[in-house]
């Protein structure tokens, strides 16, 4: 499997449902990745309790824009009456049209 892919997998296992996302242990999740990597990371709360976790990599030319790439963690539960349950560490992927998608699974 592909090592993009086994982080992916090990990024869905963090609980993001609301109301209690574990917003801690995706910072924790991200500063790991970076430091494998070698990125420069830093994390702001601007509310208490929840992280904004910034990673940087410097370009090589600086004339060129700036590229920003942007997630969150929090999310709507998901419900039995749709046929979803909370995360398990038991996830499916497929390759959908050269995208990924996650499929939750018990």
């Amino acid at each position: 499997e592909d090592i993009a892919v086994s982080k992916f997998r090990e990024y869905l296992r963090i609980n993001p449902e609301q109301p209690t996302p574990d917003y801690y242990g995706c910072q924790e999740f991200l500063y790991a990745l970076a430091d494998e990597l070698g990125i420069a990371r830093t994390s702001h709360e601007m509310v208490p309790g929840k992280p904004i976790v910034i990673m940087t990599i410097p370009g090589t030319e600086s004339a060129l824009p700036s590229v920003m790439l942007y997630s969150h963690t929090d999310v709507v539960p998901t419900s039995e009456s749709t046929g979803r349950t909370t995360p398990t560490p038991h996830i499916r992927m497929k390759r959908v049209e050269s995208m990924l998608e996650a499929l939750r699974s018990d």
